[in-house]
């Protein structure tokens, strides 16, 4: 069975908006990098982690939030991503 690509966000009130990218989402993300110059600017602000990646709004680069990063999941991958928003900054176990 092929892992479904997913971010799943983390808000917390007064922080910085976070994503957690799941190996199969970056590995998708790696594949497209000669072919798409945004996954080329995503996969630069990202950080590899033991479960994928993570990502971390900047409020100095408003440009690139988690929902313009979930838009361009989507248009890539369709029905094989899914965008998760976990409430209160909790992240879920696993």
């Amino acid at each position: 069975m092929i892992t479904k690509m997913k971010m799943v966000t983390f808000k917390q009130f007064g922080f910085s908006n976070k994503a957690q990218l799941n190996r199969a989402l970056v590995d998708a993300l790696n594949s497209s990098l000669q072919d798409c110059e945004r996954c080329r600017e995503i996969e630069k602000g990202i950080e590899s982690n033991a479960e994928g990646a993570e990502y971390v709004e900047a409020p100095s680069f408003p440009g690139m939030t988690v929902q313009k990063l979930d838009l361009h999941f989507k248009s890539h991958w369709k029905e094989n991503y899914e965008f998760v928003d976990v409430a209160g900054g909790a992240r879920p176990p696993g």
